[in-house]
């Protein structure tokens, strides 16, 4: 059995990003080859689908997904026309509203994770159906069921706010045309290191697929997640 990991970005589209417009869309594109990459170095073993959820808030279109779990190999770039950096910063939200709907996806799979990357460059202010405290519960329950999160975020306390998040791997970057260009190929680095980790870790020559236990495999899940960014 092949494991099936879902990729998603909540991409944080607030007024702020215009700044750095074309170098996130170009980065998230490069990412989008990158998963591509590994779908197909890893196309024995994993199977990878991705979404992307661009998240603001009094803006010109509502926090939508641009894309959603939608196979590697069929993915599109996104465009100027996709991503249109206006609003608010609605974080927990997004975070919440996403992660419930992956769940359900995730849990309708036998072999499957989910691979969460969270982008934003200020501190959430106009969420109304999340908490922080709910989201932060969320994450910690799916953490225990292997999933990975990572958290990137510039012109905040990063380390912080991932923390009150329950993620432990955090980046920062400098919300510059070069900062952003450095933190989407630390990303797209890291991401291919996790995946082929994940890949040795469901490898690993005690126990096959079939006769994994559960256990087994969510210990499987946590070990490839721990360390994202090295």
């Amino acid at each position: 059995m092949k494991t099936e990991i879902y990729n998603l970005i909540i991409l944080d589209e607030s007024g702020s990003m215009r700044c750095v417009w074309d170098q996130t869309i170009s980065g998230c594109n490069e990412t989008i080859d990158t998963i591509k990459a590994s779908q197909t170095k890893y196309a024995g073993e994993q199977e990878h689908y991705v979404s992307i959820f661009a998240f603001n808030a009094n803006g010109f279109q509502p926090s939508r997904y641009l894309l959603k779990n939608v196979p590697a190999s069929e993915a599109k770039d996104i465009s100027r026309n996709d991503f249109q950096p206006n609003g608010c910063t609605p974080l927990y939200d997004a975070v919440g509203s996403t992660l419930v709907d992956l769940k359900a996806k995730v849990n309708s799979s036998e072999l499957a994770i989910g691979s969460v990357t969270i982008i934003t460059d200020g501190m959430e202010n106009s969420s109304k159906h999340y908490t922080r405290e709910q989201v932060a519960l969320m994450i910690d329950q799916l953490k225990e069921m292997g999933w990975n999160f990572s958290f990137i975020g510039a012109n905040i306390d990063v380390k912080a706010t991932a923390a009150s998040l329950n993620i432990d791997n955090h980046l920062e970057f400098q919300q510059t045309e070069e900062g952003t260009r450095q933190m989407f190929a630390r990303e797209r680095e890291s991401r291919m290191a996790y995946t082929e980790r994940l890949c040795c870790a469901m490898a690993e020559p005690s126990e096959d697929y079939e006769s994994a236990s559960k256990e087994t495999i969510l210990k499987r899940f946590k070990k490839a997640s721990k360390g994202y960014f090295g």
